[in-house]
């Protein structure tokens, strides 16, 4: 270890200068590459792909749908919300959040 220690002393200090900036930008770069894609793999994982997201968009559609039908009929009955289904408005601003979100992705 000595040996390879004196040999990089060895030359003159553009060499060795050079030599430290190589090292620097080589160690950055695998820095900023392992970070990115630990990054991407755990973004990956969390989020939900986009895909599902436009299927839970339809199922809310037709979820609201069901609840602005008549809380007497037998299709509300069998809702999962029964006959005490959220309001219009309150489906509406879920909906509209919703899309926002998925705008901003």
């Amino acid at each position: 270890m000595l040996k390879i220690l004196r040999k990089l002393n060895e030359g003159s200090l553009l060499q060795r200068t050079m030599m430290h900036i190589a090292v620097l930008v080589a160690g950055s770069a695998s820095v900023v590459a392992l970070t990115s894609v630990l990054l991407v793999s755990t973004a990956r994982t969390v989020l939900p792909r986009h895909d599902a997201t436009e299927g839970g968009d339809k199922a809310d559609e037709e979820q609201s749908a069901d609840s602005d039908a008549d809380p007497s009929s037998s299709e509300a009955a069998a809702s999962p919300a029964g006959a005490r289904g959220a309001p219009k408005a309150l489906a509406q601003a879920r909906m509209a959040s919703r899309r926002e979100s998925a705008v901003a992705r």
